[in-house]
Protein backbone atom coordinates (compact mmCIF):
# COMPACT_ATOMS: atom_id res chain seq x y z
CA UNK A 1 0.00 0.00 0.00
CA UNK A 2 1.06 3.59 -0.53
CA UNK A 3 3.09 5.32 2.14
CA UNK A 4 4.25 8.81 2.96
CA UNK A 5 7.45 9.85 4.66
CA UNK A 6 6.69 10.85 8.22
CA UNK A 7 7.56 10.36 11.85
CA UNK A 8 6.57 8.31 14.84
CA UNK A 9 7.77 8.62 18.40
CA UNK A 10 9.59 5.65 19.89
CA UNK A 11 8.57 5.44 23.55
CA UNK A 12 10.01 2.02 24.39
CA UNK A 13 12.70 -0.31 23.07
CA UNK A 14 14.18 -3.28 24.91
CA UNK A 15 15.63 -6.74 24.45
CA UNK A 16 15.45 -7.72 28.14
CA UNK A 17 13.82 -10.91 29.42
CA UNK A 18 10.75 -8.87 30.36
CA UNK A 19 10.69 -6.77 27.19
CA UNK A 20 7.38 -8.14 25.87
CA UNK A 21 5.51 -7.43 29.11
CA UNK A 22 7.30 -4.10 29.51
CA UNK A 23 6.25 -3.13 25.97
CA UNK A 24 2.63 -3.97 26.74
CA UNK A 25 2.84 -1.94 29.96
CA UNK A 26 4.32 1.03 28.09
CA UNK A 27 1.53 0.83 25.52
CA UNK A 28 -1.15 0.70 28.24
CA UNK A 29 0.38 3.63 30.13
CA UNK A 30 0.58 5.67 26.93
CA UNK A 31 -2.97 4.79 25.85
CA UNK A 32 -4.36 5.83 29.23
CA UNK A 33 -2.69 9.22 28.96
CA UNK A 34 -3.09 9.86 25.20
CA UNK A 35 -6.16 7.85 24.12
CA UNK A 36 -6.48 9.67 20.78
CA UNK A 37 -3.01 8.63 19.56
CA UNK A 38 -2.26 5.46 17.63
CA UNK A 39 0.18 3.04 19.27
CA UNK A 40 2.21 0.27 17.58
CA UNK A 41 4.07 -2.62 19.17
CA UNK A 42 6.61 -4.31 16.93
CA UNK A 43 9.15 -7.05 17.41
CA UNK A 44 12.38 -6.78 15.47
CA UNK A 45 14.69 -9.47 16.74
CA UNK A 46 15.88 -9.00 19.45
CA UNK A 47 13.94 -5.84 20.32
CA UNK A 48 10.38 -5.16 21.36
CA UNK A 49 9.50 -1.62 20.34
CA UNK A 50 6.57 0.67 21.03
CA UNK A 51 6.07 3.61 18.68
CA UNK A 52 3.23 6.11 18.72
CA UNK A 53 1.55 8.54 16.39
CA UNK A 54 1.51 9.15 12.66
CA UNK A 55 3.03 12.52 11.81
CA UNK A 56 3.74 14.00 8.43
CA UNK A 57 5.65 16.97 9.85
CA UNK A 58 8.50 17.14 12.34
CA UNK A 59 6.65 19.99 14.10
CA UNK A 60 3.64 17.81 14.92
CA UNK A 61 5.90 15.09 16.28
CA UNK A 62 7.85 17.58 18.41
CA UNK A 63 4.65 18.88 20.01
CA UNK A 64 3.70 15.38 21.15
CA UNK A 65 7.26 14.51 22.13
CA UNK A 66 7.27 17.41 24.60
CA UNK A 67 4.01 16.13 26.12
CA UNK A 68 5.31 12.54 26.30
CA UNK A 69 8.74 13.25 27.80
CA UNK A 70 7.57 13.50 31.44
CA UNK A 71 6.13 9.96 31.24
CA UNK A 72 8.66 8.51 28.79
CA UNK A 73 11.94 10.43 29.27
CA UNK A 74 13.82 8.28 26.71
CA UNK A 75 11.29 8.88 23.93
CA UNK A 76 12.64 10.08 20.60
CA UNK A 77 11.40 10.88 17.11
CA UNK A 78 12.15 8.42 14.33
CA UNK A 79 11.59 8.64 10.60
CA UNK A 80 8.97 6.21 9.36
CA UNK A 81 7.17 5.37 6.14
CA UNK A 82 3.54 5.64 7.18
CA UNK A 83 0.73 3.93 5.28
CA UNK A 84 -1.55 6.64 3.89
CA UNK A 85 -4.64 4.79 5.12
CA UNK A 86 -3.40 5.17 8.73
CA UNK A 87 -3.22 8.96 8.39
CA UNK A 88 -6.95 9.28 7.79
CA UNK A 89 -7.99 7.30 10.88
Amino acid sequence: SATVSGSRIMIFMSNSQTARNDALAARDTFAATFPAQRCYITYENPYFKVAVGNYTTQEEALVLLERIKPSFPKAFIMRENIPIMELSE
